[in-house]
């Protein structure tokens, strides 16, 4: 996933250039923080390994077969008919794409859902701990593949999929009519590859549904209100001294607190 997320950075800075964008910097860091959104998330993914040592993907299978749905019949079916080469190209181009649809139409709501999408799933990633069935099942995508314990350093990401939610929240947040289409067809093909990949069981993309409905909420309702209150954190820590300037009409400087001192008379 790290080359698609580098592809993705430098897609959105040299689109800045061909785009005569002023804000080439707004753009740096909105392509830089791809790669570096996706590095960071192999340390948390191993601390909930760490945390959660015992998984629930025995129980994760179960209740999909209940549903009939079954994601080890769809991969063993997927490489039969020779069609499981497009499996990971999909899975793991979900960072060039977001890069894609940021150059498209540069939404700042995306970005928001895209980086509170993460911080509300990890307490269901420490509530229901599962690894997929990838890592938890011995001879995937085999039929009689038995459970086995995942290694620590695999993830407890499975319960809801953040790559069927991601996919999701590209789509919702798209405003051009064919990026929308194009976009749905991409978020059920990345449906389709996280359970044939094993990386993720058909209930956690039947999840990941809603639970990418209740961000895009979230952001929409309470985003203005954060934004607020970061702000007056942000008055609040400001120094006496200059505060106190501030209401004396004394403007910014480089030098001392940040403002010049009175002259002398």
């Amino acid at each position: 996933m790290v080359p698609y997320a580098v592809a993705g950075f430098l897609l959105i800075v040299g689109a800045s250039f061909v785009r005569g964008a002023k804000d080439k910097y707004q753009d740096f860091c909105v392509g830089a923080a791809i790669p570096i959104a996706v590095l960071l998330l192999l340390p948390l993914g191993y601390v909930t390994g760490l945390l959660c040592p015992r998984t629930l993907d025995a129980t994760l299978r179960q209740i999909d077969l209940a549903l009939h749905l079954d994601g080890f019949a769809m991969t063993s079916w997927l490489i039969r008919r020779g069609w499981y080469f497009w499996v990971a190209p999909v899975y793991y181009s979900l960072p060039l794409v977001m890069a894609v649809a940021w150059c498209l139409e540069r939404s700042r709501v995306l970005l928001r859902v895209a980086a509170v999408g993460p911080l509300l799933a990890l307490p269901f990633y420490l509530l229901v701990p599962a690894a997929g069935p990838e890592y938890a099942f011995h001879d995937f995508p085999q039929p009689d593949a038995s459970a086995v314990a995942a290694a620590t350093f695999h993830p407890r990401n499975c319960m809801p999929s953040m790559h069927v939610a991601w996919a999701l929240l590209l789509f919702m947040n798209a405003q051009n009519r064919a990026w929308r289409i194009l976009l749905l067809v991409y978020a059920a093909l990345t449906s389709i590859a996280t359970v044939a990949g094993g990386e993720h069981y058909f209930v956690d993309v039947i999840v990941a549904v809603p639970f990418a409905f209740g961000v895009q909420w979230f952001v929409d309702r309470f985003w203005v209100e954060i934004e607020g209150r970061v702000r007056m954190l942000n008055l609040r820590i400001l120094p006496k001294a200059s505060t106190k300037r501030i209401s004396q009409g004394m403007t910014p400087s480089t030098k001392g607190d940040g403002f010049p001192a009175p002259a002398k008379r």
